[in-house]
C-alpha cells in the first residue's frame, strides 16, 4: 500500500510539472487571450481631454482608431495619466472597463467581436466623452 501512495504522489507531480512546462506564457505581442492589443492612456491636448495611444502603431495618437478583424479577442489597457477618473466603454460590443482614478492605475478589457462595423470608444465619466475622450474600434471582416 505504501508503494502505491508514493507511485501515485510521484505521478501527480510529474503530471504537474509536465503541465507547467507545456503552458503558454505571455508573448510580446499579446497572450493566449487576445489576438488585438491596445494600451491608452488619458491626456489633455490642444486644451481637450483625450485618449492617447501608447506603444506600436498608435504610439502618440490622440483618439486613435482602433483595428481588429471580426472573430478576433481584442485587450485594451487603460492607464491613468492624472489623479481624475477614467473609464473605457464600447457599448456596441458589450466592453467596459472599470473606472481607475490614481495617476498611473490601469485597468483593461478583453472580448470578442463577433460583427465588422466602426464602433465608439469613449470615458463614461460625466463630461469627459463631451470634451474629446472618444476614438473609435474598427472592425473588418477576415
Amino acid at each position: 500500500m505504501n508503494v502505491l501512495c508514493v507511485s501515485f504522489l510521484l505521478l501527480i507531480i510529474l503530471l504537474t510539472l509536465f503541465a507547467g512546462g507545456c503552458s503558454q506564457q505571455p508573448s510580446a505581442q499579446g497572450d493566449a487571450n487576445s489576438d488585438v492589443e491596445y494600451t491608452l492612456t488619458p491626456a489633455m491636448d490642444a486644451g481637450r481631454m483625450v485618449f492617447k495611444g501608447v506603444g506600436g502603431e498608435i504610439d502618440g495618437m490622440t483618439n486613435p482608431d482602433l483595428t481588429a478583424l471580426q472573430g478576433e479577442t481584442v485587450r485594451i489597457t487603460l492607464i491613468n495619466g492624472d489623479d481624475m477618473p477614467h473609464d473605457l466603454a464600447i457599448p456596441e460590443v458589450n466592453a467596459a472597463t472599470s473606472v481607475i482614478s490614481a495617476k498611473g492605475q490601469s485597468t483593461e478589457v478583453t472580448f470578442g467581436v463577433t460583427s465588422a462595423g466602426k464602433f465608439s470608444y469613449f470615458c463614461t465619466v460625466s463630461g469627459h466623452r463631451q470634451v474629446g475622450m472618444e476614438g473609435a474600434l474598427v472592425v473588418g471582416e477576415p
